[in-house]
């Protein structure tokens, strides 16, 4: 067991860029496709557009500065490198990204014991406490074994879901025009938006695989660009599909709407659906247990969380203590039992943490204009002009939301910074 040392470097482009895919599939199509009708409507494809081209905007900061400077601790380095006399601010924005990343940990087990439930008339809550710890086990054997597992999910779910929709396009494509609305009311496709954004969380988790990159400079970036387009298209395909079969209110009202949508078109195809959800799901559960321990890790290396989240495990050198205690904290989150919220606390999490990384850009384009960045965002002179509409829009997503969701945020905020107040009391000492 190692205190100290780096991550294996086993990763190239294509577990990168499977392992994005399935990380941006997997956490949204299943779990947030109901509340996100209910807010926009017809126009509900308007809402995941628009989520893809605000998390576009912090996709190109991700892959510039994740192929310049590859860590585990990902946001949290980026941070302190961009304001290294503030490590505060550095540690606050991995405290965002710990509730996130807890925050879908949950929500993604949830929705896969609610879709276990058209089989299996087990508790959500106890099948998803389960699934944690299943996907915390296959993460300490190592992420070379888990991005295998990660990578064969990701295959069969991602064909599962453009076979549905082209059955659906084949049998009631025709009926599709009709029930396209332009957006009316872009107070709800903005909180639509808002509400579906943390399925673009993939660039984040990413982003702290970097460390583990065989060639980051090169692959970082393009696994980035990839995973956005592939899941941007299948996402509008299957959303056109759904509303091929069924309207909006139906997707709002349904516990499982492309269950629902599936079986317009027959009951084999509901029951594909549901284990196709249940594969995206348990995957995207793997994958935010993969990403959120290599965050704490990175975290406690650079000295804001305890040295025992630097804990890995012999041969595997998988970050075990963070692992564990990523599960703990999901559990919480779990325990609540809604996943709207959840989800909620989860998307505001990730808003926050696109306007810092966006924010990082900027700052050290001017601040270190000489770092080796083998990407860069478009740019007027010095300027990133995309990661400056990155920060303007992801802080507009982050007003969405009901207060109750800010004071969860809070309080877990709050929580989280007590361990980095102990740390640097005995730095001081």
């Amino acid at each position: 067991m190692n205190l100290r040392g780096g991550l294996a470097k086993t990763l190239g482009f294509g577990r990168l860029s499977l392992y994005g895919v399935g990380t941006i599939i997997g956490a949204g199509i299943y779990s947030v496709i109901g509340p996100a009708a209910g807010a926009a409507g017809e126009a509900i494809w308007a809402s995941f557009l628009l989520a893809a081209v605000i998390s576009a905007f912090s996709g190109l900061s991700y892959a510039e500065l994740a192929s310049a400077m590859p860590s585990a601790g990902a946001e949290h380095s980026f941070l302190r490198q961009a304001l290294p006399k503030a490590p505060a601010v550095a540690f606050a924005v991995g405290l965002f990204i710990a509730v996130h990343g807890a925050a879908t940990f949950a929500t993604v087990g949830l929705t896969f014991g609610n879709y276990l439930q058209t089989f299996v008339a087990l508790p959500p809550v106890l099948v998803a406490l389960g699934l944690m710890a299943l996907a915390t086990g296959i993460n300490v054997a190592g992420v070379t074994k888990a991005s295998s597992v990660s990578a064969v999910l990701t295959t069969i779910q991602v064909l599962c879901l453009i076979a549905f929709a082209v059955f659906a396009f084949s049998l009631k494509g025709a009926a599709l025009p009709s029930k396209i609305a332009a957006p009316q009311e872009w107070g709800g496709v903005l909180q639509g938006a808002a509400l579906v954004f943390f399925i673009y969380s993939g660039y984040e988790h990413m982003a702290t695989l970097s460390e583990e990159a065989k060639n980051p400079g090169r692959d970082i970036w393009r696994a980035f660009m990839v995973a956005l387009c592939v899941t941007t298209a299948v996402y509008i395909v299957v959303i056109f599909g759904v509303l091929a079969l069924v309207d909006a209110r139906s997707i709002a009202s349904s516990d499982f709407p492309l269950v629902a949508a599936a079986g317009q078109l027959g009951r084999w195809a509901a029951v594909i659906i549901t284990g196709a959800a249940l594969l995206a799901t348990a995957n995207a559960v793997l994958n935010a247990s993969i990403s959120g321990s290599r965050l704490l890790f990175g975290t406690a290396r650079a000295g804001d969380l305890p040295k025992a989240l630097q804990r890995t495990l012999g041969r595997s050198k998988s970050p075990w203590i963070g692992a564990v205690v990523m599960l703990a904290a999901a559990c919480i989150f779990a325990v609540l039992g809604e996943v709207k919220f959840v989800a909620s606390l989860s998307s505001l999490g990730v808003t926050l943490v696109f306007a810092s990384v966006n924010a990082a850009v900027i700052i050290l384009r001017y601040s270190n204009p000489n770092l080796k960045r083998p990407f860069k965002a478009p740019s007027i002179g010095r300027f990133p002009v995309t990661a400056g509409l990155g920060v303007a829009a992801s802080l507009l997503l982050a007003a969405q939301y009901e207060w109750k969701v800010y004071v969860t945020f809070l309080i877990a905020i709050l929580a989280g910074a007590i361990p980095y107040a102990l740390v640097r009391r005995r730095s001081a000492d």
